[in-house]
């Protein structure tokens, strides 16, 4: 573990980030991470955390070229609300005025750059696991477009997170302009923000190496498109940019109009997201803080890394966690705790990742509970109807670990990387003792 002589303000709560991060590093089998915590808009102290390649030994440091994955989406944002201001962008007009290389389908209800920017679009998920190797040949944007593109709900009807929808956003930024977006990203929004080792594009140099929720060694990648999740960076690159984003921000790249614009919620957020946030604005999830304070965050997973941003804009406070490995969704939560407790307020919305630990020791006492009450009933006498129910039980207890043992990904994986098999063998063990109840002939008294 290396952890530098930055200081924090506040060194209490670096050594107490410090305890947090070495033991979920442990308990959670997460490979490393790099952490920095910004007060009153600077950086003011950075730790990196376990192994950048536990095969080699090598251990992780604050340099450490990460793929930031969804953190991609406020970046873009910024690019696009740059382009707005100086009149390179409508966005407003319906993206069919820009669109050159491809177009919806014929008869697709019209939306703005402004509704792909605030997931208001109607446009579905998209195809997450289109990966290539970065030397392999791979569709272009709009070839990928074609075959990603769905309509899921009208254009305003409400929030749908859409990677498809700011892949799209970069095509229009592109057929707009005339330019090529990672090259435009670069000189208008990551080179004044001083984000020197970012990137859209490739570069592959000094990265850590991603491991999967398994623990695996993941290949290095690419997607079709890059504004959804293609960015590479830096923790340092990733606090520039979240201290940019800070009220009284010393930078002249966006009018303080236009940051407060990305900031405002435009829409509310249900479903899975809505269990860790209230809002989303361009590019930007949005909570209101129990002091009353508005933060705003974008966290991102991919296949092997994990990343995430969260800043009070008004009083300059931030934190940026960045990990090589899929398994560091409570790791992230357990620092956001920290640093949510150093702010006096109640935990930050992605803290209640952990309620699902709570849930999951429970629901682990329970099966282990039942299968010492299903031994125990084994030996009393049995209708034929308890027989046929506790075999029902039992057989959906037994299947369910098996299935999703099978899966490529769940999202149970992610919330409860080191306590799902432990959950799965306590269903087990109860689907055992159910069984016995089942079959086992009754003890003759």
């Amino acid at each position: 573990m290396l952890a530098p002589p930055a200081l924090a303000e506040d060194p209490s709560l670096a050594r107490q980030l410090t305890r947090t991060i070495e033991q979920r590093l442990i308990s959670d089998q997460v490979a490393g991470a790099v952490v920095v915590l910004i007060e009153d808009g600077v950086p003011v102290w950075t730790g990196a955390f376990g192994l950048a390649d536990p095969a080699r030994g090598l251990s992780m440091t604050t340099d450490a070229l990460f793929r930031v994955e969804s953190i991609s989406k406020p970046v873009t944002a910024w690019g696009a609300m740059q382009l707005a201001e100086g009149g390179r962008l409508d966005l407003d007009a319906p993206v069919t005025d820009c669109l050159k290389r491809w177009q919806p389908p014929e008869g697709t209800a019209p939306f703005t750059l402004r509704q792909l920017l605030q997931q208001t679009a109607g446009i579905g998920l998209g195809d997450y696991a289109a990966r290539y190797a970065p030397e392999a040949p791979r569709p272009t944007l709009p070839e990928h477009m074609a075959a990603d593109f769905a309509m899921i709900a009208a254009p305003g009807a409400g929030f749908a997170y859409s990677d498809t929808g700011y892949n799209l956003a970069e095509l229009v930024i592109e057929d707009c302009t005339g330019e090529d977006f990672g090259t435009l990203m670069a000189r208008e929004v990551m080179r004044p923000l001083g984000m020197e080792r970012a990137s859209f594009d490739w570069t592959g140099a000094g990265m850590p190496v991603g491991h999967d929720l398994r623990g695996r060694p993941v290949a290095p990648y690419l997607y079709p498109g890059r504004a959804s999740g293609g960015m590479m960076a830096t923790a340092a690159d990733i606090a520039r940019f979240a201290a940019a984003g800070m009220q009284g921000a010393d930078q002249d790249l966006l009018s303080h109009e236009a940051v407060a614009e990305l900031h405002r919620p435009a829409v509310p957020v249900g479903g899975l997201f809505g269990l860790v946030t209230q809002g989303y604005g361009l590019g930007h999830f949005t909570e209101t803080l129990s002091d009353g304070r508005a933060a705003v965050w974008h966290g991102g997973q991919g296949f092997g890394w994990m990343s995430h941003m969260h800043i009070v804009p008004q009083t300059g406070d931030g934190i940026v966690i960045l990990s090589n490995s899929q398994r560091a969704w409570p790791l992230f939560a357990a620092v956001l705790r920290d640093w949510s407790d150093s702010l006096g307020v109640a935990p930050v919305g992605m803290t209640r990742v952990l309620w699902a630990e709570t849930a999951a020791r429970i629901g682990i006492g329970a099966l282990l509970g039942l299968a010492l009450a299903a031994l125990w009933l084994a030996r009393r006498p049995r209708s034929r109807p308890a027989r046929i129910a506790a075999g029902g039980i039992a057989a959906a207890l037994l299947g369910w670990p098996l299935w999703a043992a099978m899966q490529d990904y769940l999202f149970l994986f992610s919330i409860l990387p080191g306590l799902w098999p432990w959950l799965g063998a306590a269903s087990a063990l109860a689907a055992g003792g159910l069984l016995l109840v089942a079959v086992a002939p009754e003890r003759k008294r």
